[in-house]
């Protein structure tokens, strides 16, 4: 557990007052205590963050950038030390090189033979102690959401998953599922539903890439069937009447010259259409790389005195998006591209046929020709409809494993959503005093959405009292060994209602874990719940000189008069 903190740079009396000493904590709760006034800008929230620093985080240094400012505190180090298994670890962390740990004595000097260990290696080492070690998750991973202090990403009361609000809801379901160890299951479902869904769209793609012909439904595959029966009649007759010399050669050559015409105007019409598209999204990618500036003094000559700025902006958006579709670009002109060199081959080949067939001198090459018309074309479509059953089995399987992964993700966020719920059920009626009273509810719809809310209560209260349960729900039934709640969460929660969360907050110890708030004052609170506020106090923060750095750099300093 977190056994202390501290830093030079926290005073008392002014900025050069006395250094104050270091924090101590301990199971429980470890409140952060503000004055009877209820002041702001002495710290509390401030303090949160330094603790966020100390395990592993960076908003200390990104969002609380008034204190780093040479005026203010400037550069500083915090010390602090970890209890382990009955073993201490100190180390420190300053705000400028704050990619690094440094590993150290208990009187916080740096250990000469120990070099600096990383931020990463120092997460581990975090994970590692607080048994928090789960494959393909970070520390932060886990921790981070649980840490709900004054400007970070955790304060929204309808994302109780959300680390960063950056961050998209299918990763923070994903690492919530990694959490409670039901991940693995899943991702060998998503894999293999992957995996059936690539085989199909690999054959559709090499089919459609290698001109190889493909029935389109089932209508097109009962036609070829019957194409096929009538085919292979010819082929029979055409042997039958061959062997008989009963073959009638400008016959013949007529009607495979209008067959064959017929194919050539066909594919020349798709060829034309092609070709069509191809200009029409080349002069697209042409124009895309055309900027407004090239036009923008001209515009000025003419309209002396406009503001062309907002004009100037669309422009550079256009520009963007063209980029963001630059590569859809290409890839649209290769595809088309291919076609219509696939078209061209075929238009050539069929010219080359209509040739040969017009040449032909005699009846047995005739013959030999017609017959391999006929076997080619009844190979054809046999092809097309084979490649159709391929297809459609393809899709079945890739429909299925869809449908597997589908059920095993809704089972797996079904566990984790009654075991989350049940809990906060049980904290729920005691915080309240009412069984009546309905719980917030955590409902994990699919992999990239859920809901967390309080049915029939949107206040705001009754919604930050959500937030404190779900994570201490989750302390209950899982291995997360701290939270850390800022007094935001409770300035709307009802007087009677926050004292039995307060209560909740120092009943973690019994499991050895820790909890951190910071609270405006004792007067808000009834008498025994002060005094327990009292015993578990590691610092009490005021304005005038006792904030955390000794003075409020919010106010202006006054001159002295000459």
């Amino acid at each position: 557990m977190l056994k202390e903190i501290y830093c030079s740079k926290f005073k008392i009396g002014g900025k050069n007052g006395e250094t104050r000493p270091a924090i101590q904590f301990h199971e429980g709760l470890n409140a952060v205590i503000g004055d009877g006034n209820r002041s702001n800008s002495i710290g509390k929230s401030t303090l949160l963050m330094i603790i966020d620093f100390v395990f592993g985080g960076t908003d200390y240094i990104h969002k609380c950038a008034a204190v780093h400012q040479p005026e203010n505190v400037g550069e500083h180090n915090i010390c602090f030390t970890f209890e382990f298994d009955g073993k201490e670890y100190s180390f420190l962390r300053n705000n400028v090189k704050y990619q690094e740990i440094v590993v150290c004595n208990r009187s916080y000097e740096p250990i000469e033979k120990k070099a600096p260990i990383s931020l990463d290696n120092y997460m581990s080492f975090l994970a590692e102690k607080y048994d928090v070690n789960i494959e393909g998750l970070t520390w932060r991973g886990v921790m981070s959401k649980h840490i709900r202090v004054f400007n970070r990403d955790t304060m929204d009361a309808s994302r109780p998953l959300q680390a960063s609000k950056d961050g998209k809801i299918a990763d923070d379901i994903k690492r919530y599922l990694k959490q409670f160890g039901r991940y693995a299951v899943v991702e060998k479902q998503i894999n293999q539903a992957k995996v059936a869904d690539d085989e199909k769209e690999a054959f559709r793609k090499s089919v459609a890439f290698e001109h190889i012909r493909m029935a389109k439904n089932d209508t097109e595959y009962k036609d070829n069937e019957k194409k096929a029966a009538e085919l292979e009649i010819q082929e029979k007759q055409l042997a039958e009447n061959s062997s008989k010399g009963l073959l009638d050669l400008d016959d013949m050559q007529a009607q495979r010259i209008n067959e064959l015409n017929a194919q050539l105007i066909s594919y020349t019409r798709q060829r034309a259409k092609v070709q069509s598209q191809l200009n029409s999204l080349r002069r697209e990618m042409s124009e895309g790389k055309k900027t407004f500036k090239r036009t923008y003094s001209d515009l000025e000559k003419f309209f002396p005195g406009i503001e062309f700025r907002r004009i100037e902006e669309i422009e550079k958006f256009h520009q963007s998006l063209s980029k963001v579709l630059t590569s859809e670009f290409k890839d649209s002109e290769k595809d088309l591209a291919t076609t219509y060199g696939l078209l061209g081959n075929e238009i050539a080949k069929l010219k080359e046929q209509i040739v040969e067939i017009k040449s032909i001198p005699n009846v047995t090459q005739a013959v030999l020709k017609e017959y391999a018309r006929i076997t080619t074309e009844l190979s054809n479509v046999k092809a097309a409809n084979e490649n159709y059953k391929t297809f459609d089995g393809l899709k079945a399987t890739a429909k299925e494993y869809a449908a597997r992964r589908d059920e095993v993700i809704a089972e797996q966020l079904s566990a984790i959503e009654d075991l989350i719920n049940t809990k906060m059920k049980e904290i729920t009626a005691r915080i309240v005093n009412d069984i009546r009273i309905i719980p917030p509810k955590l409902h994990l719809e699919k992999m990239n959405t859920y809901s967390f809310d309080t049915k029939g209560d949107g206040g705001s209260g009754t919604a930050l009292r959500g937030l404190i349960t779900f994570d201490l729900a989750n302390m209950a039934v899982s291995n997360i060994p701290f939270v850390i709640h800022d007094a935001d969460l409770m300035d709307p929660i009802e007087k009677d209602t926050l004292t039995k969360i307060i209560a909740e907050y120092d009943s973690v110890k019994k499991d050895h874990k820790q909890v951190f708030a910071s609270f405006r004052s004792f007067e808000f609170y009834a008498e025994e719940v002060r005094t327990l506020l009292e015993s578990c106090r590691v610092i009490q923060l005021e304005a005038k000189g006792q904030e955390l750095f000794g003075w409020a750099w919010n106010k202006e300093v006054e001159k002295e008069e000459s």
